[in-house]
């Protein structure tokens, strides 16, 4: 009945972070390609992150009769990425030992792609559904403002999910082995990428 503040980490605060994310594709038939992307956990101000996602694309204009024959690329894409953390709680109390908090995020999403290649340079546009669901967990013991509230009891809070529509616009421009590509998505929180990676088919 009673409303109490407890510490957390701060946070990064740092508005741009450079990450390195291996990605890797597979192409199959009839214009099918399997995607697995995946970033090594990484430890920045006490907080450990890493990244894994897969993903699948497919052509649907050779499935569809004179349609296939204009001048750009249809695609439909669908993948999922989970994006996990762990930190340590400030437990004042428990400064040799503190426990630890996990907050894991997954998103699962379905774009429709349009796309043109124009010899080195690809610009593409996007429309689609995202879902997105976060897990909080804390591991150990741990006393929230003197009372007998325990870590086990926040084992496992679940988020409620974000569903909403996206739209994201980019490009790829590719030189040899090197691949430069940016993408912007609008959405309830848009986000920017740039990235710049060696691309080898």
């Amino acid at each position: 009945s009673s409303n109490e503040d407890f510490p957390m980490p701060d946070g990064l605060k740092i508005a741009l972070l450079p990450v390195p994310i291996l990605q890797a594709g597979v192409g199959l038939i009839k214009n099918t390609e399997i995607d697995v992307r995946f970033m090594p956990e990484i430890e920045m101000k006490g907080v450990s992150t890493g990244l894994f996602g897969v993903g699948i694309k497919h052509d649907i204009l050779q499935w569809l009769p004179i349609v296939d024959k204009i001048p750009v690329d249809v695609s439909i894409q669908a993948g999922y990425t989970k994006l996990s953390s762990t930190f340590k709680m400030n437990d004042p109390s428990n400064t040799i030992d503190p426990p630890q908090a996990s907050m894991d995020v997954t998103a699962t999403t379905i774009n429709l792609l349009v796309s043109k290649k124009l010899l080195m340079f690809t610009p593409y546009l996007g429309v689609g559904y995202n879902s997105t669901k976060t897990t909080f967990n804390v591991d150990g013991e741990y006393d929230i403002a003197g009372y007998e509230i325990k870590a086990k009891d926040l084992t496992k809070i679940e988020c409620k999910n974000n569903n909403n529509l996206r739209a994201n616009v980019g490009f790829r421009f590719q030189i040899a082995v090197l691949a430069l590509q940016a993408n912007y998505t609008f959405s309830e929180y848009p986000v920017a990428t740039v990235g710049l990676g060696i691309s080898i088919r």
